[in-house]
């Protein structure tokens, strides 16, 4: 018998709403819905680990089940826990585990970068890539850059800073959009804090989403372990991506009853860590009016993670720049979910919202703080997107 998980699974009032607010289950009857997988079944699994429902590996981990549920239920943490027993018992097919290694996948790849990403445009590849592995033929790969965050950053010159923190960048950044960290860094520098640059695995995220719980127990360990020296010291732990924020912050300790007590409260999006400033009245005004009309996207993990939205306060600062909050919910990609061939139609009739409002809304610019989704909107729509750090950076003079 499993010993019972710490979930709040008897608060459960069988209401439904994380169904209704479940975009899977709001496009297609392949995914069994949240509350089946999840508080239903979690009360079977508690007496026998195999009672998983088919469907699991439809959900897309957005963590919009938490976010409605009235009563307090972890719902998407049972999901995720009953993704690994089918995992565990059944196994990953070499696509997912594949997916769910991004930082192998980015070392891998950064070895010849133009050429990998060349590849992914060639469509007899990408065709190749469905048949033989299940991955979409039709869905935009990311781009990798040409040099990492961290290559990168070994060729700036930042002057020591009052204050101190770390940069936890995640993967995304790391691999395909280094400017995105540059801007963290230079932003940073304005406010006069230094920002310490150490390299760091992947969060995990991925393989949690795909199921392969062992190996993301295993990161998860790594990361705390490497972070705790820094929250010791009482070092601010920044972060620019929601994902990585909300699993270095929740996931570990829910999925692996991990102790992150005393990680929690120095851990931060940059954006929250800048409103810390400007409470304090230390930050440093945006200089550079931005004549810019964007919508803004928040991310399902940013919501998940139940700090609002913290870049609008810093955004309303800069002088001339209008944000249109899109408000359609979920943009479909999911991490890997939207990569797989299978997923993919779903994705999209997911994200048909987020894409419809780009359209009706007329705005040629999106930011959110997600990689993931701003790689599906500029797939659905074809604006360009950007992380909302960016035009921050452009707004104090100094994005490169």
């Amino acid at each position: 018998m499993r010993q019972y998980d710490n979930l709040a699974l008897d608060n459960c009032i069988k209401c439904s709403i994380c169904v209704t607010n479940c975009p899977v289950t709001r496009v297609t009857d392949k995914f069994a819905g949240p509350k089946q997988n999840g508080p239903d079944l979690e009360r079977f699994r508690l007496e026998e680990p195999a009672a998983v429902h088919p469907s699991i590996g439809y959900c897309s981990n957005c963590k919009n089940c938490d976010v409605a549920c009235p009563s307090g239920v972890s719902i998407a943490t049972m999901n995720s826990k009953a993704k690994g027993e089918f995992v565990a018992r059944h196994g990953a097919p070499l696509r997912d585990q594949l997916l769910a290694r991004v930082g192998l996948m980015g070392r891998v790849c950064h070895l010849a970068p133009a050429l990998v990403n060349w590849g992914g445009r060639v469509k007899l590849f990408r065709w190749l890539g469905e048949k033989l592995f299940g991955v979409s033929k039709d869905m935009t790969l990311p781009q990798y850059a040409g040099k990492t965050f961290y290559q990168l950053m070994r060729q700036q010159k930042f002057a020591p800073g009052r204050r101190k923190v770390v940069y936890f960048p995640g993967c995304y950044v790391t691999y395909n959009t280094p400017e995105v960290g540059l801007a963290v860094v230079e932003v940073l520098a304005k406010q006069g804090v230094q920002v310490l640059v150490e390299e760091f695995n992947c969060c995990g995220l991925p393989l949690i989403a795909n199921g392969l719980l062992a190996d993301a127990r295993q990161a998860a360990r790594g990361n705390i372990q490497q972070l705790q020296k820094y929250a010791d010291q009482g070092y601010r732990i920044i972060t620019s991506c929601p994902s990585c924020n909300l699993t270095l912050r929740r996931e570990y300790h829910e999925l692996f009853d991990l102790d992150t007590d005393s990680l929690n409260d120095h851990i931060m999006d940059v954006f929250e860590y800048l409103n810390e400033l400007a409470r304090q009245g230390e930050l440093v005004e945006p200089l550079n009016p931005l004549d810019l009309r964007v919508g803004y996207h928040q991310p399902c993990h940013l919501k998940a993670a139940g700090c609002g939205v913290p870049s609008k306060e810093i955004m309303d600062r800069i002088p001339g720049l209008q944000v249109l909050g899109l408000d359609a919910g979920c943009c479909g990609l999911s991490g890997s979910y939207g990569f797989k061939a299978e997923k993919y139609p779903i994705s999209m009739e997911i994200g048909s919202n987020v894409f419809r409002a780009v359209e009706q809304m007329g705005v040629k610019q999106v930011i959110t703080e997600c990689g993931m989704c701003q790689l599906q909107i500029h797939h659905g729509t074809g604006v360009a997107v950007y992380h909302p750090i960016q035009l921050l950076a452009l707004a104090y003079g100094t994005a490169k």
